[in-house]
C-alpha cells in the first residue's frame, strides 16, 4: 500500500512537472506575443490549427501609400509600418483605409450585415487591387512576407458616396468582419460642406442670417464658411492674381475655398477621421469661385487621390455665362448721378443735368452702400469677359438651382426696372427685354447662366413628398438675394432664404441617387487657358 502511494506521489509530481513546464512555456509564447504586439498591434495567430484574432490595425495610407496617380502603392511592407491611426472615413468613395493583421493564414474579410453585392457600407479589396473598381463588400486576403521577415494581411477598405442617417446624426458605425468574427468597427461620416458667399457678401448675411447654415447643421451635416468678404468685389477668373494695397496674393476668392477645404479636412484628420473631399455649396459668384478652384493646379493632389477636393457641388443663382446686369453697371460706372431718394438697400439716381445738388460717380455711391464696381468682380461677371474666357467646364458632380422672379414679384420687378432706367438714362428701358433678352431671370441672372448648360426647364414643384429633379430645378417666385427684395410681394423667397431650397439642398446632399447629379456643370464653357 506504501509502495502504490509512493507510486501514486510519484506519478503527481511528474504531472505537476510536465503542467509547470507547459505553463512555462505557454507564459514564454504569450510573452513573445505580446512583445510582438507592441510593434504590429493586430495579429491573428495560430495555435494547434486554431485561429485566435486580436483586433487589426485601422490605418490611413494618405499621404505615405498613394502614388503619383493616387493609385495605393502595392507595397506591404510600407503598408505594415504605416502608423496614423483612424476610427472611421468620411462617406466621400474616395478615401481608403488599411486593415492589417500578422498572419501566416489566408483570412476573409467581409462588412457585417452585407452579402456579397450589398455595397452600401464600402467595399474591400486587397492591396494590389484597390486601384481596381471594387464591386465587392467581401474579399479573401492571402499573406505577404516583408522586408522585415513579417507575415502581414493588408485589406483594404473604400468608404460608400452616401450613407443614409437619421436626421440631426453625422455618422453610423459598420463592423468588419476577419473570418465571420467580429474584428473592429468603422465610424462613417457626413462629407463636410463648405459654404462660398458670392460678389458683395459675407458669410454671416448669407449662411447666418438666412438660417440656410442653422437647417444643415440640423440634419445633421458639418458646414464651413469660405469668408473672402474683405475682398468680395474681385474677380472670379482662375488665372487672375490679385494685389489690393500692398497685399499680392492668388484669387482671393479661390484661395478661401482652398483654405477652408484644407480647414474642414484637416479638423476631421485631428479627430482620427480619415478624409479626402468635401461638398460645396456655391451662391451666385460663389459658384464661380468653386469652379476657379477646380482648375488649380493644386487642385488634384496625392492626399485627394487625384480626385480632387469637391466630392459633390451645388451652386445657386449661379451666372455661369454671365451676369447681364454687370455690364449696364460697368459701362455707366463713371457717369455722374446725384441721389433722388433711397429704395430699401438700393439707391434712386437722377441723372447729372437732372440734379439740384452736387452729382456724384455711379461707383462712389456704389463704394458708400459698400458695392464696389471697380475692383474686378463686376468687369469679370459681364457675359464673354477675360475671366469667363478663362473659365473652362467644371467636370465634378454637380446640380444647378436657379431662381425666377416669375409669376408673382411683380412690384420688386418694376423697382429693378426703374432702377436701370434712372442708370441708363433710357425712360423706355425694359427690364426682360433690355437686359435679359425675354428669358425668365432672378432680376440678377438670367435661367440659361443659373443652369450652366445642365437642362432648359425643370420647374421646382410643390408639395410635402417633392423631391429634387435630376441635374437643377427653377425655382419660382425666388429673386436673387434678400438685397433684390425691395417690396413687400406676398410670398416671394430670396434664394438663400428659399426654405424650398434649403431642404432639397438637404435632400441633395444625402441623396444615395447619383443621377441626380450631373457629371460635369458649365457645360460649353469656351476654356481659353491664357499662356502664363
Amino acid at each position: 500500500m506504501n509502495g502504490s502511494f509512493k507510486e501514486l506521489r510519484n506519478t503527481k509530481v511528474k504531472t505537476i512537472h510536465r503542467i509547470l513546464i507547459v505553463l512555462l512555456s505557454f507564459s514564454i509564447i504569450l510573452a513573445s506575443l505580446s512583445a510582438n504586439l507592441t510593434n504590429t498591434y493586430g495579429s491573428v495567430v495560430d495555435i494547434s490549427n486554431s485561429i485566435i484574432l486580436l483586433n487589426p490595425r485601422v490605418v490611413d495610407p494618405n499621404p505615405n501609400l498613394i502614388d503619383i496617380d493616387g493609385d495605393l502603392k502595392n507595397n506591404v511592407s510600407l503598408a505594415a509600418n504605416l502608423t496614423t491611426e483612424r476610427i472611421g472615413t468620411i462617406a466621400d468613395a474616395v478615401s481608403k483605409l488599411i486593415l492589417l493583421l500578422d498572419s501566416n493564414s489566408t483570412l476573409s474579410f467581409s462588412i457585417g450585415g452585407t452579402n456579397h453585392n450589398n455595397l452600401t457600407n464600402g467595399t474591400l479589396s486587397s492591396l494590389n487591387h484597390s486601384s481596381n473598381a471594387n464591386n465587392s463588400s467581401s474579399t479573401i486576403i492571402h499573406p505577404q512576407r516583408t522586408s522585415e521577415g513579417r507575415s502581414v494581411v493588408v485589406a483594404v477598405y473604400t468608404p460608400p458616396d452616401f450613407i443614409d442617417l437619421d436626421k440631426g446624426t453625422n455618422h453610423t458605425t459598420i463592423n468588419i468582419l476577419v473570418n465571420d468574427t467580429q474584428a473592429t468597427s468603422i465610424d462613417l461620416y457626413r462629407v463636410p460642406i463648405v459654404l462660398v458667399h458670392g460678389l458683395w457678401g459675407d458669410p454671416n448675411q448669407t449662411w447666418i442670417e438666412s438660417n440656410f447654415n442653422k437647417t444643415l447643421r440640423q440634419s445633421g451635416f458639418d458646414t464651413f464658411y469660405a469668408d473672402y468678404s474683405e475682398y468680395n468685389a474681385i474677380t472670379f477668373d482662375p488665372y487672375k492674381n490679385e494685389t489690393i494695397g500692398n497685399k499680392p496674393f492668388g484669387n482671393y476668392g479661390i484661395d478661401s475655398v482652398r483654405n477652408e477645404t484644407a480647414k474642414a479636412l484637416k479638423k476631421y484628420h485631428n479627430n482620427s477621421i480619415a478624409a479626402a473631399q468635401v461638398d460645396i455649396v456655391g451662391h451666385s459668384m460663389g459658384g464661380l469661385m468653386a469652379r476657379g478652384f477646380v482648375q488649380q493646379a493644386d487642385y488634384m493632389k496625392q492626399d485627394n487621390f487625384m480626385k480632387g477636393y469637391i466630392h459633390r457641388l451645388i451652386t445657386i443663382g449661379t451666372p455661369h455665362f454671365g451676369g447681364d446686369l454687370a455690364g449696364i453697371l460697368y459701362d455707366h460706372r463713371d457717369d455722374w448721378y446725384c441721389s433722388k431718394h433711397k429704395l430699401s438697400k438700393l439707391i434712386a439716381l437722377v441723372p447729372a443735368q437732372n440734379c439740384t445738388e452736387q452729382p456724384e460717380q455711379l461707383k462712389n455711391f456704389y463704394n458708400k452702400i459698400g458695392f464696389p464696381l471697380d475692383q474686378g468682380g463686376i468687369e469679370s461677371l459681364i457675359p464673354g469677359s477675360d475671366a469667363y474666357s478663362h473659365l473652362c467646364q467644371t467636370n465634378v458632380k454637380s446640380y444647378a438651382i436657379a431662381g425666377s422672379w416669375k409669376p408673382n414679384s411683380n412690384l420688386n420687378y418694376a423697382l429693378h426696372e426703374l432702377f436701370y432706367k434712372y442708370i441708363t438714362g433710357y425712360p423706355g428701358f425694359r427690364l426682360d427685354e433690355d437686359a435679359f433678352n425675354n428669358e425668365q431671370n432672378d432680376l440678377v441672372v438670367r435661367l440659361s447662366s443659373q443652369l450652366g448648360g445642365l437642362l432648359k426647364n425643370q420647374t421646382r414643384e410643390q408639395g410635402e413628398n417633392y423631391t429634387p429633379p435630376p441635374k437643377g430645378a427653377i425655382y419660382p417666385n425666388t429673386i436673387h438675394s434678400t438685397r433684390s427684395l425691395l417690396a413687400p410681394d406676398p410670398n416671394i423667397f430670396s434664394e438663400i432664404n428659399s426654405t424650398h431650397i434649403q431642404k432639397d439642398v438637404v435632400i441633395l446632399l444625402g441623396s444615395s441617387d447619383e443621377s441626380k447629379f450631373a457629371d460635369a456643370i458649365g457645360i460649353g464653357s469656351p476654356c481659353h487657358v491664357p499662356n502664363r
